[in-house]
């Protein structure tokens, strides 16, 4: 067994370490690249917002307020209720009011997110339509700094940074962190060498007619910002980020709420590449053909060291609970006689404190990078190391429920 957990230790360290080290050097080589100066627009073609809400009663007037304050000048707003059984329809027809911009259907049947974002692509009018959740807030000159990335035919979708709105409790301020690396400073990174994985559902912008041409969301997929990416470039278009705009987005306050939304982003994911297997190692979708599955070696590799670890406490927790019965179960005096010697520790604790500091210098060179104070974000720096074992609980919790097929809703 130690020879195995050895063996899946070293294979976790050598990937995650590669990993690191290019995202790093990418960083270093493309610093100057995070903040691109496009050419201001001399032209406002209509754009079309489309904000799908299922049960958002508590979230949505906040969301269509900052809509509101949008200052683009010629858009159009479609709120697309999905069944839901709460307030949402009467908070929704309370907030747009009499703004002929909005565009209100009131669906009374529950089909999805994917069906609602397809329902409001059908009769959008705009050149470009952006899709974004009822639970975040954009900035007001969102469109003045996404549009100018539509510079050529082939760019498919925009992103923009995604961060957390308000985060509060620990927890919160760790996903903070994850956001502001993962879902803002590593897909500009990513779209340096086009290999954008996802449109992140916050806020993306689509070019219309590769809507039309690759048939919208689908509708069978609970991770749509996710598999949609990958029709993107298998259809030969780009997907960019600008990095500058930004939407503000929550989390589920509670870590179960939590652990359920992760449980359907990865369970969708792992769907996503079972459907769209042939990209995998595929020349012609350039770096996207070979990130895609160096992405998810890393999360097997992590999981096998995970469960290889578990096991292993486990088994070496039992083994000492039976010597302790010897001594009457004396923990007390076993303390006083622990001694520190970092020469019993071997390559595997090195190879563990290398990757936690590999992890800080990201952490660290993330947040420099993107400009934020590391005063403010003390308590999530603090824990943000510590993602990789929840990364663990969630991921198994996805594989459980891929293997026993069940099914795992939007909400």
């Amino acid at each position: 067994m130690n020879v195995l957990y050895n063996a899946v230790v070293y294979l976790v360290w050598f990937f995650s370490t590669f990993f690191v080290v290019l995202i790093s050097l990418v960083m270093v080589f493309n610093r100057n690249k995070l903040y691109e100066k496009k050419k201001p627009l001399d032209s406002f073609p209509l754009v079309s917002v489309i904000v799908p809400a299922y049960n958002e009663e508590h979230k949505i007037a906040e969301t269509i307020a900052s809509l509101k304050d949008v200052t683009y000048p010629n858009i159009e707003f479609i709120v697309v209720n999905d069944g839901s059984r709460d307030g949402t329809s009467a908070v929704v027809t309370n907030s747009i009011g009499t703004d002929p911009r909005f565009r209100f259907i009131d669906r009374k049947v529950n089909k999805g997110k994917a069906a609602s974002l397809n329902e409001g692509i059908s009769i959008a009018k705009g050149a470009y339509v952006a899709c974004m959740d009822a639970d975040s807030s954009v900035e007001p000159d969102i469109f003045h700094k996404t549009l100018p990335y539509f510079d050529r035919e082939t760019i498919g979708a925009v992103t923009v940074s995604v961060e957390l709105k308000n985060p509060k409790s620990i927890l919160h301020k760790i996903i903070d962190i994850e956001y502001i690396i993962g879902l803002s400073l590593f897909l500009k990174l990513f779209s340096v060498y086009d290999c954008i994985f996802v449109t992140p559902g916050p806020f993306s912008v689509y070019r219309k007619t590769m809507l039309d041409e690759i048939g919208g969301f689908d509708i069978t997929n609970i991770t749509e910002d996710h598999e949609i990416a990958y029709r993107i470039h298998k259809a030969g278009y780009a997907i960019v980020n600008c990095f500058e705009a930004k939407v503000y987005t929550i989390c589920p306050e509670t870590f179960k709420g939590i652990y359920v939304q992760r449980r359907r982003w990865y369970s969708g994911a792992i769907h996503t590449l079972l459907q769209h297997r042939d990209v995998l190692f595929n020349n012609k979708l350039g770096v996207f053909g070979y990130f895609a599955p160096y992405n998810y070696l890393l999360v097997s590799t992590g999981l096998g060291l995970f469960y290889a670890s578990t096991y292993l406490a486990i088994s070496r927790t039992i083994e000492n609970l039976w010597y302790y019965s010897y001594t009457n179960f004396n923990f007390f005096d076993h303390l006083l006689e622990f001694q520190f010697d970092i020469l019993q520790y071997g390559r595997i604790y090195l190879i563990g404190l290398c990757a936690f500091l590999f992890t800080l210098f990201l952490m660290v060179a993330g947040l420099r990078l993107t400009g934020k104070q590391f005063a403010s974000k003390k308590v999530g720096m603090l824990g943000f190391p510590y993602m990789f074992f929840l990364y663990q609980i969630f991921w198994s919790g996805a594989l459980y429920a891929v293997l026993r097929r069940k099914h795992v809703r939007w909400r």
